[in-house]
């Protein structure tokens, strides 16, 4: 399942207002693959700090109280091949005013008239508090009522490239989880994918890495004096731990670490990528762009990707990308679905992807062109 429509507000009425939407007041629409551009201040980082919440909300992970606004409103589309549902909540002053669950349609949950799944149920309902969401609840055996979404929520990571604390970070147990499940641990991954998968898991992720250039001849874990350590072997004569990587070695590394574990174990994955790129070379991060695509498309796993890199904008079909533009309290999102004449028409001005966003050329396409002309 996978998150493929969105509109959100916070700070409702106040000078801070902010909402995110898609063209024409619609919802801002997502595939498996996303790539988030826009000029600086549009959105890019807000909106994966929004998805963030949104995951840890239906967690369970926060409530109401412990969300960055005290008003808010959200709108959600979540689909696979043979459902979906429409989820919409609001609050102000950090208590909850509206919170109403569809599935294909059908209303299963609606707060204020005291719907719960499939009959009324207000005795559930009237346990709950001010701040929390009914969706998030857990029933007297510890299972969530709507484990669909509660699952989507527990399946986000983080996997920032430009950030070095992931490759300096080692683990004291690698058979445990951190304690942040949404960052990416790529020790306890792929001990858990070894011993689960065995050789065909390592093979997997060292072709990978042989396809992107690094000549690596095994992976695995060794206990350091800091704590446990990835360590690869390159050319088959010395052992490099983790920490000694380049910053593009290692974030390859561990992206391909989850990549494997999430499609051997058929694992329902969202995964935010705050500067795709960063740290690789030009080829690198044009054959990584492309493995990604291979693997994700078609699966139960969805990428967000940020960036400004042109070269990464230029690897990245526009079939991929949301647009992002800024107008006062607003992020825009233009998009595929949305925009689908403009963005197939960009083909005929035989310029690159980076052009247009440069260009504006996503606003109006043909149509904008003509008024600059005139």
């Amino acid at each position: 399942m996978i998150l493929s429509g969105l509109k959100y507000s916070r700070f409702i009425g106040e000078p801070r207002e902010w909402s995110i939407v898609g063209r024409d007041e619609n919802y801002a629409y997502f595939g498996n693959m996303n790539l988030l551009v826009g000029k600086n201040a549009s959105g890019k980082s807000r909106t994966l700090n929004v998805i963030r919440e949104i995951a840890n909300l239906l967690a369970g992970r926060i409530n109401i109280k412990q969300v960055i606004s005290p008003s808010g409103h959200y709108e959600l589309i979540f689909k696979n091949e043979s459902y979906s549902y429409k989820y919409a909540f609001a609050f102000k002053d950090r208590i909850v005013t509206e919170e109403v669950l569809s599935y294909n349609d059908k209303v299963i949950l609606d707060r204020n008239r005291k719907i719960f799944i499939d009959t009324p149920k207000p005795e559930v309902l009237s346990g709950i508090g001010d701040s929390e969401l009914a969706v998030a609840l857990f029933d007297a055996q510890d299972k969530p009522y709507f484990p669909d979404l509660v699952l989507w929520g527990q399946s986000l990571r983080n996997h920032m490239f430009a950030n070095q604390v992931e490759k300096n970070r080692l683990v004291k147990d690698c058979t445990q989880a951190t304690e942040d499940p949404q960052d990416i641990e790529p020790v306890h991954t792929f001990f858990k994918g070894q011993q689960q998968f065995g050789n065909n898991f390592v093979s997997e992720i060292k072709t990978g890495m042989n396809e992107l250039g690094y000549s690596i001849s095994d992976i695995n874990i060794r206990e350091t004096t800091a704590g446990y350590s990835l360590f690869v072997e390159e050319d088959g004569e010395y052992a490099v731990s983790q920490r000694d990587m380049s910053q593009g070695m290692f974030r390859a590394l561990s992206l391909f670490i989850m990549l494997c574990y999430a499609r051997m174990t058929n694992l329902s994955l969202c995964m935010l990528i705050d500067d795709m790129g960063e740290g690789l070379d030009f080829d690198r991060s044009q054959m990584i762009i492309d493995m990604v695509i291979k693997k994700i498309n078609n699966s139960n796993m969805q990428f967000f990707m940020t960036s400004n890199d042109r070269h990464v904008m230029n690897q990245i079909s526009l079939k991929y990308w949301s647009v992002i533009s800024r107008d006062h309290t607003k992020s825009i999102f233009y998009d595929y679905q949305n925009s689908k004449e403009i963005f197939d028409d960009f083909k005929y001005t035989g310029l690159n992807n980076f052009d247009f966003l440069a260009t504006d050329f996503f606003r109006e396409g043909f149509g904008l062109i003509d008024e600059e002309n005139d």
